[in-house]
């Protein structure tokens, strides 16, 4: 069963990019832009846990109970987690 599809506006020059970088690639603009959506989103989100981890680490009480609970989960699986 084909994928559901849709029609998006973008200005004339920014589909002349995406055709010839579609033609680069050997794919589809379809594809390129499948592509492109799911790099962007994965990069926000990374930088979202990221910042989440920075805030944690700014917060003394919470990076001490993060350890603490770390320490926990360690001893009860026997794995290694990230030290921040």
């Amino acid at each position: 069963m084909p994928a559901d599809t849709t029609t998006i506006r973008v200005p004339t020059q920014t589909r002349d990019r995406l055709k010839a970088l579609a033609a680069r690639r050997g794919e589809s603009a379809s594809e390129v832009v499948t592509k492109l959506v799911s790099a962007a989103d994965e990069e926000a989100m990374l930088a979202e846990v990221e910042a989440g981890f920075e805030k944690l680490a700014s917060d003394p009480k919470a990076l001490a109970a993060y350890h603490a609970e770390s320490r926990a989960i360690e001893s009860a699986f026997d794995a290694p987690t990230p030290e921040w």
